[in-house]
């Protein structure tokens, strides 16, 4: 049996993630050339960059999970639940 090498948790410094979270507002992935830049000007690896995005798009899809499900609640449906609508054609 081979061991592998179990990789360590980045710890992001502040400025780290305020720029991240500035590309994050304006666009959910970066790919290629623009992750190898973001990488290069915050001293990170690409694969620490893909990683954080990945992460943030999982926490992103929660917010707004947790967002609707409160915009549902708030007009009392459950989320399974749709809104009827009721037509009468015979008026």
């Amino acid at each position: 049996m081979s061991k592998e090498t179990k990789r360590n948790r980045t710890i992001f410094t502040a400025p780290q993630i305020d720029v991240l979270e500035s590309y994050f507002a304006k666009q959910q992935y970066i790919v290629g050339p623009e992750r190898q830049q973001l990488a290069s000007q915050l001293h990170l690896t690409e694969l620490q960059v893909k990683v954080w995005f990945q992460n943030r798009r999982i926490k992103w899809r929660k917010e707004n999970q947790k967002t609707e499900q409160n915009r549902l609640s708030d007009v009392g449906l459950s989320q399974d639940q749709k809104p009827e609508f009721q037509f009468d054609a015979g008026s």
